[in-house]
């Protein structure tokens, strides 16, 4: 399975702000106290996102890629609604949205790490969603086969990956938890 460019720059744009908190949270910290604003340190024009991703996206892709296309993709994913582009303190800031954030999901979800529980225990997930809230039942049955997870019925599932985390991430984002119950059970027979 092959990552599309506008997965793969949505993921990489995630993770650059997750750095950029970790890195915030960090310089915030105690032996930092006394800057105005340590992040201009490591990021001079940190609303100025635009260029650095530019420069990022370059460095994946050598294939003479014109800065024309790179923005046709930001307004693309504008008007798609992943994307925001706000002018803050007379420079851009780029934001991603609720929908942008659930691209996001799917997309590490599709393609990121799945390890082998060690234990040979198989994750078990079963569920009774009402017909009302079918698009969320959908949307969970997709999300569990990005997990790894395979059907044994049409709402038991399992899985011997170490997917314990992200099916809960899952529940709670969808608010699903009064209709799903996880077990780890021993043994399946598929």
């Amino acid at each position: 399975m092959r990552i599309r460019v506008t997965e793969k720059f949505l993921w990489y744009l995630y993770r650059l702000a997750r750095k950029k908190d970790d890195i915030m949270s960090e310089l915030w910290s105690s032996k930092w106290h006394g800057f105005k604003d340590p992040l201009e340190m490591i990021f001079p024009d940190i609303w100025g996102m635009r260029d650095y991703l530019w420069e990022q996206y370059k460095k994946q892709n050598r294939d003479k890629a014109r800065k024309k296309r790179f923005y046709r993709m930001i307004n693309y994913f504008k008007i798609k609604g992943y994307l925001n582009v706000k002018d803050l303190k007379n420079r851009k800031a780029v934001i991603i949205t609720p929908k942008g954030m659930e691209r996001v999901l799917e997309t590490e979800l599709k393609f990121g790490k799945k390890e082998k529980r060690r234990d040979k225990k198989w994750q078990m997930i079963f569920f009774d969603i009402p017909e009302k809230r079918r698009r969320d039942r959908d949307r969970l049955r997709k999300y569990l086969r990005y997990l790894g997870y395979k059907k044994l019925q049409q709402s038991i599932w399992v899985c011997p990956n170490n997917v314990l985390r992200a099916t809960q991430q899952i529940i709670k984002n969808y608010k699903l938890d009064r209709f799903i119950r996880l077990l780890l059970v021993e043994e399946v027979k598929i």
